[in-house]
């Protein structure tokens, strides 16, 4: 995956598999079907805990289970669902544990882009990088609606630092993780002061990458992901209190 393969998507976030994200057409029919149900898991039309029925899904999108089974595969894959013996596929619900864990390897995993990419500063293109960095702090100062907007680009620049790299290891592992994090992250930004701190932390980032700082971009990038992990986390504690 390159930095030029990545397209903007507001909250319609691409194919589950990173290394497909140059189209629909590069996609089997399994894997069509497993795009749209993630992005109906990560847009909350399936609540976590909910199943997924087969029959429904066949006839939603005209095919047979075949299909259908393999896409549910690949969500469980990649950590949206759980397929249980006579249950069927259930959309994921992480414990507060899970999300603290999953978090800490994505700061670290993004951490370790970023200081890549200062690393070799002179060879890396940085213009789509700065592009949605703009359009956060656009989006800082404008109504809550555009929360979702903020989520979607910013997991798009957790992308771009990683593609940057040119490792598909990395680009592929962070992808992975995000899909598994993506409701979490969504509270972590919830508000218009989280989302002010965001954003200047994402140009704190960038100006560390730019100056070629790797310590201090590494440690940036663990922040970034730090503060909506410590939120969410909150916001979940609270959850479990009320209930």
């Amino acid at each position: 995956m390159t930095l030029g393969s990545l397209k903007h998507h507001e909250y319609n976030l691409g194919p589950i598999l990173p290394n497909l994200a140059e189209g629909p057409q590069a996609l089997s029919l399994a894997e069509q079907i497993a795009t749209q149900l993630a992005e109906s898991i990560i847009n909350d039309e399936y609540a976590p805990g909910a199943r997924i029925h087969e029959v429904a899904v066949s006839k939603e999108f005209q095919v047979s289970r075949g299909p259908v089974r393999e896409a549910l595969r690949i969500l469980e894959n990649a950590g949206l669902v759980t397929i249980q013996p006579r249950r069927g596929a259930i959309v994921s619900n992480l414990t507060v544990e899970e999300v603290d864990d999953t978090f800490e390897i994505r700061a670290v995993l993004v951490g370790l882009a970023a200081r890549r990419l200062a690393r070799n500063i002179a060879s890396t293109d940085l213009a789509q990088i700065e592009e949605r960095i703009a359009r956060l702090q656009d989006l800082t100062t404008q109504a809550d609606q555009d929360a979702a907007r903020y989520v979607g680009i910013s997991q798009e620049l957790s992308f771009l630092l990683c593609a940057g790299t040119g490792s598909e290891r990395l680009t592929s592992i962070v992808y992975s993780l995000f899909h598994q994090t993506i409701r979490y992250t969504r509270i972590g930004l919830s508000t218009p002061e989280r989302r002010k701190t965001s954003a200047k932390t994402w140009a704190k980032l960038l100006a560390n990458i730019q100056a070629g700082a790797e310590d201090e971009a590494e440690k940036t990038a663990r922040e970034l992901v730090g503060h909506s992990r410590a939120m969410a986390i909150e916001t979940l504690r609270k959850e479990q209190r009320a209930d």
